[in-house]
């Protein structure tokens, strides 16, 4: 029963889902032949398929994504994870969206509107980020989502501090990185998007090793007064 009522709440994360198969029923008539399907950092076409299935694929990884969250409570040995979470259901829909959001982009190029691809993905990735750094704070200890290293597994209250800053970084951090791609050319863009993903990425895990080591070290110091 909780497994249904979660699928019946999350009804925006299905229509979101669902929307790319529709999307693509609607215009399949219209795509060319041969379609664009991958791109270089400068936002131009380096590889060109066929419209076959690998159409599908997009909406069907997002579909397998939002599928794999759905089933992440389950999947968690210890039960840490509540399926009704806040954050939990938002990045449910978040990360979907995300994907939907991917298909867009390109099945407007295919469908030969004047965009830049590479360019339209950074800044949607960008706002990935910035949304979920808002529900950062919100998760709780799990093995699944989250900023998950043996410090903060290991410790509810290194969780909780990682957390607290990984989500204060990702939103100033993407902030930044979204008012950078107004004025940067997308070929240079690429390289500050890669720099600001490893510095979203690494200073969190830095900081709960940080914090292991302070605990640490101020246990074995109160265990040497003692004696």
């Amino acid at each position: 029963m909780k497994l249904r009522e979660l699928i019946k709440s999350d009804w925006p994360a299905w229509l979101v889902v669902t929307l790319p198969f529709i999307v693509l029923a609607v215009v399949w008539d219209r795509l060319p032949a041969e379609l664009p399907m991958h791109w270089n950092m400068r936002g131009e076409v380096d590889r060109y398929d066929s419209k076959g299935f690998g159409v599908w694929m997009m909406p069907l990884i997002g579909l397998g994504i939002y599928l794999l969250l759905l089933a992440i409570p389950w999947m968690d040995p210890k039960r840490r994870i509540d399926p009704f979470q806040k954050g939990v259901r938002a990045f449910r829909l978040i990360i979907p969206t995300m994907m939907t959001g991917i298909f867009g982009i390109i099945c407007l190029s295919w469908l030969a509107y004047p965009i830049n691809t590479s360019s339209a993905v950074y800044l949607l990735l960008s706002v990935l980020f910035l949304t979920m750094g808002n529900f950062m704070a919100t998760m709780k200890p799990n093995y699944f989502i989250g900023i998950r290293t043996p410090w903060t597994l290991e410790s509810p209250e290194n969780w909780r501090r990682t957390h607290r800053l990984g989500g204060k970084l990702w939103v100033f951090g993407s902030l930044a990185m979204i008012a950078l791609w107004f004025f940067i050319p997308v070929a240079i863009y690429f390289w500050v998007f890669m720099t600001g993903i490893l510095i979203l990425s690494l200073v969190p895990v830095g900081y709960s090793l940080y914090l292991y080591l302070k605990d640490k070290r101020a246990a074995t110091e109160g265990s040497r007064f003692e004696v």
